[in-house]
């Protein structure tokens, strides 16, 4: 699950909370994205299995970048989703990611790591992405899974990420004080892969506590008038994709 780059689908990170720490110009900060299906006999038991198993050996491996990812996990709610969970690993920078392929691959302990997920999940796509949160408020995440709108997009002919940047920001204030008028916590982040054979250009996750919490911010955000003007600008700049996942955090940082 920690190697394998080709090609496919992306998103999401907390502490329960996806925050994205600051970071230097050179080495953005990057997720990477597996889209899986289980092997014959397996299930989430197994996977819980071998995300523990990850969590408890990586501290024999001398890698600072390996001992701060954070894996989560997408299972599929609603939507045209080909596969059984989506596995994502993140915070890390470009530079770390490759300190943590390195670590993987290059150490007994670390293959052995990758074994086990091999030993439970065959896992066609996966992708690279730089990521950006977009917004945050400050309320926290109550439970142990989340609920998360997923959204890949293609450009539409002649626009470019500038057009989706002038949408967000017009977007931003209207969906902020949606969420104010829920008390619902929310993360929103955008990703730009890095390699993909999707053929998406980018893609936008919003993270909500649970479903009432979804349903009541999406209520007030299509209610709002001035939700209008950027639903336009989102529609002009591009073609998207939706999904609903529920999350749950796999593997935390070690302490």
């Amino acid at each position: 699950m920690l190697r394998k780059l080709t090609a496919m689908l992306c998103m999401a990170f907390l502490a329960f909370s996806f925050a994205i720490p600051a970071q230097a110009a050179d080495s953005p900060q990057v997720v990477e994205a597996f889209g899986c299906n289980f092997l014959d006999g397996k299930d989430f038991d197994d996977l819980d299995q071998a995300a523990e198993y990850f969590a408890s050996q990586r501290s024999k491996i001398d890698s600072s970048a390996l001992q701060k990812i954070r894996s989560v996990m997408w299972v599929p709610v609603l939507g045209s989703v080909n596969v059984d969970v989506v596995w994502f690993n993140g915070n890390m920078t470009f530079n770390e990611w490759a300190e943590v392929h390195e670590a993987i691959s290059g150490t007994s302990v670390g293959r052995s790591i990758q074994a086990q997920f091999n030993d439970v999940l065959d896992c066609p796509g996966s992708s690279l992405h730089t990521s950006e949160n977009l917004f945050r408020n400050d309320k926290a995440f109550t439970g142990d899974t989340v609920v998360i709108e997923s959204y890949r997009c293609e450009l539409s002919p002649g626009k470019t990420i500038a057009d989706t940047d002038a949408a967000i920001a017009a977007w931003k204030p209207v969906f902020a004080k949606a969420v104010a008028a829920t008390d619902a916590a929310s993360i929103v982040g955008r990703r730009i892969p890095l390699i993909s054979g999707s053929g998406f250009d980018l893609t936008y996750y919003l993270v909500w506590d649970d479903n009432s919490a979804y349903a009541a911010g999406n209520s007030a955000l299509q209610a709002d008038p001035e939700n209008a003007k950027s639903a336009e600008m989102f529609a002009a700049a591009h073609r998207c994709e939706s999904a609903l996942f529920s999350g749950q955090i796999m593997v935390q940082p070690a302490e």
